[in-house]
């Protein structure tokens, strides 16, 4: 098992070869606190529970700390300034502030944003009408220039929420006005900058860190966004100054809503298919997992369904999996009528939808691990 000595002389060594003409300006708090943030990101993905791998985050945050104490120089003092509202763990930014203290006291100048008040400005949203995918917008704004956060997640309620991309900018009309732009091009399935309630942001994401943390940490970092991995501290301290509302949880369907919703797509299906006893399985399969938080369709939702829950539980030529790949498009284009599915953003989900049944099955045996796999993030 690897030692914290380890782990420190592996990152005294990567902090050393951090090149002097690629640091930004102790005095530009954004370009600061993003590379702190960089940094923080790739030291969680080789952190985890120490009694597994040996270092936890907190651990690698002291070493952090540490390093730019010794180091002792203008830029020095600003990432540990930085530090003092990046660290994770409330201690990492106790002692972060500790040592912007010490260096202090030893001459060393502190950037003059170190200390200074942000405050909330305005919170945005643009998505898809599917419910699949929200980015949240912030502006934040300090004596020393305002600046803006966004933040991109795909939902799966069954699966994994995932962070695809983010974003940062001293200016959020930018960040808006690329949203609009592409947004309008595509009503049919998404919709452009509206505002956004702040008591929003922190349940629209939270899960998504949670859900990363679960698998990634330790784990294979291609398979993150790389903005994410530099902007995923800010973006949490940042939330911190937002109302610490909690997701809700996730609720399983009841019985009684599940014979509803499903009595009333065999009514909708007699007399178009010949119904045999994997159909009617099939049926309770499609109505279990689309009725998650409740009745709802979608190109995230139908991916999940049939490339993660259905390999998870049948064997590829079970009669069930041939039922559920002729019922699927007549099912969705009944439930999008039934949880009114907007008109327009139906030929888009029938065309991926379609594409994803092409290639269905596509799996060669029963795999109960397959549903802690991340979907790619260019769905």
């Amino acid at each position: 098992m690897a030692t914290i000595e380890e782990h420190r002389e592996e990152w005294f060594q990567i902090l050393d070869e951090y090149p002097d003409d690629e640091k930004p300006d102790p005095e530009n708090r954004l370009a600061v606190e993003t590379s702190c943030s960089g940094f923080l990101g790739n030291m969680w993905t080789r952190a985890t529970m120490p009694e597994v791998q040996g270092v936890s985050l907190p651990e690698l945050e002291m070493v952090f700390i540490h390093y730019y104490l010794q180091k002792g120089d203008a830029f020095s003092a600003a990432m540990l300034a930085a530090m003092t509202e990046l660290a994770d763990a409330p201690g990492g930014r106790r002692a972060a502030a500790k040592g912007v203290e010490r260096l202090a006291e030893t001459g060393v100048p502190v950037p003059s944003w170190y200390g200074e008040e942000v405050t909330l400005g305005e919170c945005w949203k643009a998505g898809d009408h599917y419910g699949d995918q929200l980015t949240y917008f912030c502006s934040f704004r300090a004596p020393s220039g305002d600046h803006a956060l966004s933040f991109t997640v795909d939902y799966s309620e069954y699966h994994f929420d995932m962070v695809v991309d983010c974003d940062s900018t001293d200016d959020i009309e930018r960040l808006l006005e690329l949203h609009r732009d592409r947004n309008a091009k595509f009503a049919d399935r998404l919709f452009v900058p509206v505002q956004a309630d702040p008591a929003e942001l922190n349940p629209g994401t939270k899960r998504s860190f949670e859900d990363w943390d679960i698998f990634c940490v330790e784990g294979d970092a291609s398979r993150l966004a790389p903005r994410f991995l530099m902007l995923r501290e800010l973006w949490k301290a940042r939330m911190r100054l937002l109302p610490q509302i909690e997701p809700d949880e996730i609720r399983m369907p009841t019985d009684d809503e599940l014979s509803l919703f499903a009595s009333g797509f065999v009514n909708h299906i007699l007399g178009k298919i010949a119904l045999r006893a994997e159909h009617f399985e099939a049926i309770q399969e499609l109505c279990w997992f689309h009725g998650v938080n409740g009745p709802r369709v979608s190109p995230i939702r139908a991916y999940v369904f049939l490339e993660r829950y259905m390999p998870a539980k049948y064997e590829p030529g079970d009669p069930v999996v041939a039922a559920v790949g002729e019922l699927y498009v007549p099912f969705l284009r009944w439930a999008a009528s039934a949880t009114e599915l907007r008109p327009e953003a139906w030929p888009y989900f029938k065309y991926k939808t379609e594409k994803l049944l092409e290639a269905y099955p596509n799996w060669s045996a029963k795999d109960p691990d397959c549903a802690r796999i991340p979907r790619p993030r260019s769905l």
